[in-house]
């Protein structure tokens, strides 16, 4: 396959590396959505919207470490706030002004949110948040969308029947279907009395909501006395106030991660005064000190090079970034639209903001289910086809603000190339996407 074989002679070096790796790793790597056959490539660094790899290649970037980097690679602001803290100290262990002041930056931001509270990574955001719902209103159950990713962790498993779950786990978290909001609204109705929480991520795996979706489980989580939290690790960045203002839905928790940090770790979570609390610290008189009836703690939480990192990420986004950023993201998806129909082949763009993905699929996708429908071979043979032309889509493509007119025009031409080249593969396997 002239796709393939064009991948194998651009990336020699990081086959050998991903060999010497996988006599130390699990199939080569830590993360298992950085892997893809016949290996990854190994980025070396990244400068503004450029990866550059140790094969010496160099792509536009439309991945930014799964949309975590809203500025694109090493924004001087971002590094010389980094850098000025890491001439302070690398952690500290006790509290630090950083902490503070993007701890207001992120509350401000969000009409619901009383109070914050930092951690490493949008996982132990999710985890934490979940367990202060379970802690708030006494339930022990949850609900969450099929397929929806909430970090890796027991609780949160994208379908029933994940392997390494215990059962009793498993029977403590209800599913149903992202963007149907009728069985939405029957399922958190049928067990409000068990429900500490709905979590919900308002674009799921860049689907997005239809329109009565989000406002019905805001509804029903609301007249059922059940807290609503919003996973917003991706979605904060469609607009100063997240996916939440994006779409006009307001929840009760709302969790994040990823841009807030400005490229290193980092999750949060926010609420109100009342939900926070079990984990609100009794005054006590001295010599005695107070315990929280919920406690958490992290050696790596509230880090300070995130913080710093992230507020001066957080203070270069005005709404007019956000909108910007769209218009560079309708350009993508208008692009990539006009390009299939051309081709005569099928397959859907969505995305909503700055997000944007093409699945090979021949109806919507708009949940689970549908998603399970695509070719997933063909995704991946797209993906390579696009970085032997010196383009980096892989996971949740995005843009940042770092993205060109230019750039636009490169992915939508390259698009255009790899589609002509996968055509006899797209005629092969599968035939119904071929107009």
């Amino acid at each position: 396959m002239k796709i393939l074989d064009e991948y194998l002679k651009q990336n020699e070096k990081s086959a050998e590396k991903f060999r010497e790796a996988s006599k130390f790793l699990p199939s080569g790597n830590t993360r298992s959505a950085l892997y893809w056959p016949p290996y990854p490539i190994y980025l070396e660094k990244g400068r503004s919207n450029i990866v550059y790899d140790i094969d010496g290649n160099k792509r536009i970037d439309f991945n930014y470490n799964n949309t975590s980097l809203i500025h694109g690679h090493n924004h001087p602001d971002v590094m010389r706030a980094a850098q000025a803290q890491l001439r302070k100290g690398t952690v500290l262990g006790t509290p630090t002004e950083p902490e503070v002041a993007l701890a207001e930056e992120l509350t401000k931001r969000l009409e619901k949110a009383d109070l914050i509270r930092f951690t490493p990574s949008g996982t132990e955001a999710n985890m934490q948040a979940i367990r202060l719902a379970r802690a708030y209103t006494g339930k022990p159950n949850i609900a969450k969308c099929v397929g929806a990713y909430h970090g890796s962790w027991d609780a949160v498993p994208l379908t029933p029947g994940t392997p390494g779950i215990p059962s009793k786990v498993e029977e403590c978290t209800i599913y149903f279907p992202y963007n149907n909001a009728g069985e939405a609204e029957r399922l958190i109705k049928l067990h409000r009395d068990s429900l500490a929480a709905v979590i919900i991520e308002p674009t799921m795996r860049d689907m997005t909501p239809k329109p009565s979706f989000l406002k019905t489980v805001r509804e029903a989580t609301e007249s059922s006395d059940v807290p609503l939290i919003f996973d917003e690790v991706i979605s904060f960045r469609l607009s100063y106030g997240g996916a939440q203002r994006y779409f006009g839905v307001l929840p009760d928790i709302t969790t994040m991660g990823k841009i807030i940090g400005g490229g290193f770790p980092v999750g949060a979570y926010a609420t109100s005064e009342e939900i926070f609390e079990p984990m609100k610290i009794p005054e006590k008189n001295l010599p005695e000190v107070g315990s929280p009836r919920l406690g958490f703690s992290g050696t790596f939480n509230a880090h300070p090079v995130s913080m710093a990192a992230g507020l001066a990420a957080m203070k270069m986004l005005p709404q007019t970034k956000y909108d910007d950023l769209e218009k560079i993201g309708n350009q993508i998806r208008e692009g990539l639209r006009k390009v299939i129909s051309e081709e005569n082949v099928i397959a859907q763009v969505g995305g909503v903001g700055s997000l944007f993905h093409l699945t090979w699929a021949n109806i919507e996708v708009n949940d689970h289910a549908s998603s399970q429908t695509a070719d997933r071979a063909l995704y991946h043979i797209f993906n390579l086809g696009m970085m032997n032309k010196g383009v980096f889509i892989l996971g949740h493509p995005n843009v940042s603000t770092a993205q060109s007119l230019s750039d636009v025009e490169l992915i939508v031409e390259s698009a255009r190339e790899t589609v002509r080249e996968m055509k006899p593969l797209i005629k092969e396997r599968a035939h119904h996407l071929i107009n």
